[in-house]
């Protein structure tokens, strides 16, 4: 046998192997699925027909364990997707926040088809933040689960984070974008639940304007129509009348959270309340009382908060870095898989033309060339994971554009050590400065939102859809192909 039989053979081997020990994965990873797709089926009709989260844990960890690996987050995305979300409900509810987080994260990361769910992980990523008062934070994840509840075409989810968004934009002071929400909440009449919060929103927006009057009409006429637990409100209520020195009139609320809710941030400023009014009535014993439990339930926030703050160090850097490594990884592993059985196909079709027993110095020159073909596709595979962590690393120096990046010249001296030949890629289509900064932030921060574009840029909305118009005009695509045609403009 010749050299090159030998050499031929040796590759065959061992590509065969390979693709036997990938296909067994994959076997197997179908096995698991048929029980896990069981699993999570239970856990949906729990859900979306007793409204119910699904409890066992047990089962829940098992699906993920089985699935959480390249093959079953390549097949089974969603329901492994649905597992995280579950599991992470289940970690909410025993307050093991962290663990919630994480599981958050990699429920979001897996993007499940159903935009009602994508929605509900983004809803508890932003709950979590805004128990740490990162209003700022939470005001993103509310945001991206408002897109994803519009895209279902479910309006109660969709007016849920309407209301939601004026919070937080009501807490950061941002109050003209606050009223335009609440303009567009007051469209949506689904029901007298939703009516009492839409009330208990607008008062909080009241009450953040000092508009005490107002805020307390508003509270007020949520409790009326209130079916859930109103502790919130009542909390927003004994509030408002300490501000305007009302002492008298917040106790009764203050003494109803104190006897019906467990939430310990209520509970706190509750117990503040009383014992202020103990200690002008000089109430020894009940000062006493009220100061030891306040001290108790102190103890008990602090641990939440402590936990609540981790989960959201977590889930800011999800946000600055949301795309792992791995999934690089994973893409050059199908790619290798792709091209082995590509080469395969070809040893095949050889042996069925021909009946020599050894290769001609043509046949060998035809092999070397497919074989080259798969190196290049190798090697292109890599250089997109090559660009992919440069981009990694300039989010995390730059989590979003700063204000000097305005200026192309300098946004362009920052990132030419990361990015050098996609800059002159796009400096050859012949855009302004202006347009290229625009480019550029779409290419970089993709997730980014017109509103999130215009801020950055300095510019109205409406400014950034005409410098949007004027980009994919110049160079010839559709406006919701720019993103595809800005990553694939250069490979580094």
């Amino acid at each position: 046998m010749s050299k090159y039989n030998r050499l031929i053979l040796l590759v065959l081997r061992n590509i065969i192997m390979s693709n036997l020990i990938l296909l067994l994965a994959c076997i197997c990873s179908s096995c698991h699925g048929v029980e896990a797709r069981e699993i999570i089926a239970v856990a949906d009709s729990l859900d979306q027909n007793e409204h119910v989260i699904y409890d066992d844990t047990v089962a829940l960890k098992r699906v993920i364990c089985s699935l959480d690996n390249p093959f079953g987050r390549l097949l089974h995305s969603n329901t492994l997707g649905k597992a995280y979300y579950y599991m992470g409900r289940n970690y909410s509810l025993s307050n093991q926040i962290e663990e919630a987080a994480e599981c958050y994260i990699e429920a979001d990361r897996l993007q499940i088809d159903d935009p009602i769910y994508r929605g509900r992980v983004n809803s508890c990523m932003g709950y979590i933040c805004a128990q740490n008062n990162s209003d700022s934070l939470a005001l993103i994840f509310y945001e991206r689960a408002s897109e994803d509840f519009l895209e279902s075409k479910d309006e109660w989810y969709y007016a849920q984070t309407l209301l939601d968004r004026v919070e937080f934009q009501t807490n950061l002071h941002n109050y003209v974008a606050a009223d335009s929400l609440l303009n567009n909440a007051l469209l949506y009449n689904l029901d007298s639940a939703y009516i009492a919060r839409y009330y208990e929103t607008k008062g909080l927006y009241y009450y953040e304007l000092q508009q005490h009057d107002s805020a307390l009409v508003y509270f007020k006429k949520s409790i009326n129509l209130h079916q859930m637990d109103p502790s919130y409100t009542y909390l927003k209520i004994l509030q408002t009348y300490h501000r305007v020195q009302l002492l008298d009139s917040a106790i009764p609320y203050a003494k109803w959270i104190i006897s019906h809710s467990n939430n310990p941030n209520y509970r706190l400023n509750a117990y503040f309340i009383v014992i202020k009014k103990a200690t002008q009535e000089n109430q020894t014993n009940l000062l006493a009382e009220y100061s030891e439990a306040r001290q108790d339930t102190h103890r008990i926030l602090e641990s939440l908060n402590e936990s609540y703050s981790l989960a959201t160090e977590k889930l800011l850097s999800y946000i600055n870095n949301p795309h792992p490594w791995r999934w690089g990884w994973i893409l050059l592993a199908l790619m290798i898989v792709m091209c082995g059985g590509l080469f395969i196909g070809d040893m095949i079709i050889y042996k069925r033309n021909t009946n020599k027993q050894h290769i001609s110095r043509e046949q060998m020159s035809n092999i070397s060339a497919s074989l080259a073909k798969r190196e290049k596709e190798l090697i292109e595979a890599n250089q997109k994971i090559h660009r992919a962590k440069l981009i990694d690393e300039i989010r995390i120096k730059y989590p979003t554009p700063p204000n000097k990046w305005n200026d192309y010249r300098i946004l362009k001296k920052d990132i030419s050590p990361y990015l050098s030949t996609w800059l002159s890629a796009l400096e050859e289509l012949n855009l302004t400065n202006r347009e290229n900064v625009l480019c550029t932030f779409i290419f970089l921060y993709p997730y980014l939102s017109v509103e999130d574009l215009a801020k950055f840029m300095c510019v109205t909305k409406g400014g950034v859809q005409v410098i949007r118009t004027h980009v994919v005009k110049k160079i010839g695509v559709e406006s919701n192909n720019l993103v595809d045609y800005l990553q694939e403009l250069s490979k580094e």
